[in-house]
């Protein structure tokens, strides 16, 4: 699962905030938890992807949801400045996450909500609803990635994307990726592995520089995603036995050309009220390659929620 760092979508924010048009905290016994508001009416929480997304990555779809919704978007536990103290695994878990999706409700005097998750972000909207049904109450995944770890999954998604590359991508590939589980790449080198890497995880190649500037919007905390990583692997995440639980609204939108589409037709498979809608001639981020498509799909599918 080592690699497993290095090919699931991160970016996280640094030095700079999302701009909604309020932003607050939530004091708790590690630190701050951050998060951003936009818009009036039916409360949404936001998840970005990951694990250790900046929200600035979804934030433009925070503003557009904005339009129609209250969009509460988080900065996750161990992303932005919402950093705990210490940092590391006692307060980087699934428990702790869970936790602050609980500690967020509660700040803001909601019983329930419905939530959009990204990616990664999916993975702990799923996790959140199959532990604490009663607080959700509709899913709205975008792409989402593993409903379980496990060898058979994690082969699939290197697979997938290798697929998508050319001969001499996949030497560079490896052999970049071989410096950098030895810790005798460069930052060049890293770079050059994440060009790479991210063109697998898009359509269309010929627009990948624009695209990267939203995907790759700022740098990835390695040490969250490490220790959520690590700590997914020591619980046995595996939704398959628990997901059934919610029985509220279960909406996905999927890419068609996403590497990790194929999670999309196994989620339906363990949870068959799942909806799925795809969208054409993208990747992993549908909400910047095919926008139009996207932010359509997406309000037709708020609407019935």
């Amino acid at each position: 699962m080592k690699k497993l760092l290095y090919l699931i979508p991160a970016i996280l924010l640094v030095t700079n905030l999302c701009k909604g048009q309020k932003t607050d905290s939530i004091k708790y016994a590690h630190g701050y938890l951050y998060y951003h508001i936009y818009g009036q009416g039916q409360p949404v929480i936001m998840l970005s992807g990951g694990p250790g997304n900046s929200c600035q990555q979804q934030e433009e779809v925070a503003q557009e949801l904005g339009r129609q919704y209250r969009v509460i978007l988080l900065e996750q536990r161990g992303t932005g400045i919402s950093i705990p103290i210490p940092f590391d695994s006692t307060t980087i878990n699934m428990l702790a996450a869970l936790d602050d999706l609980n500690r967020l409700l509660d700040h803001l005097s909601l019983k329930k909500a419905l939530f959009y998750g990204h990616s990664w972000g999916a993975m702990l909207a799923m996790n959140f609803a199959a532990t604490y049904p009663q607080r959700v109450k509709g899913l709205v995944l975008i792409c989402p990635g593993y409903y379980k770890f496990s060898q058979e999954f994690f082969t699939t998604h290197v697979n997938n994307l290798k697929a998508r590359m050319g001969l001499s991508e996949l030497e560079q590939f490896d052999s970049l990726g071989k410096k950098i589980n030895t810790g005798q790449a460069t930052a060049a080198d890293s770079a050059a592995y994440n060009r790479i890497m991210r063109m697998s995880y898009v359509f269309d190649k010929t627009i990948i520089d624009s695209l990267l500037k939203k995907i790759d919007v700022a740098k990835s905390n390695t040490t969250m995603q490490q220790l959520m990583i690590k700590d997914l692997s020591r619980i046995n995440y595996d939704l398959s036995k628990t997901l059934y639980r919610y029985k509220g609204p279960f909406q996905v939108i999927a890419a068609r050309q996403d590497a990790l589409a194929f999670y999309a037709y196994e989620l339906k498979n363990i949870h068959p009220v799942a909806k799925l809608h795809w969208i054409q001639a993208s990747g992993h981020f549908p909400m910047f390659e095919q926008r139009k498509p996207f932010y359509d799909t997406l309000f037709t599918v708020m609407k019935g929620m």
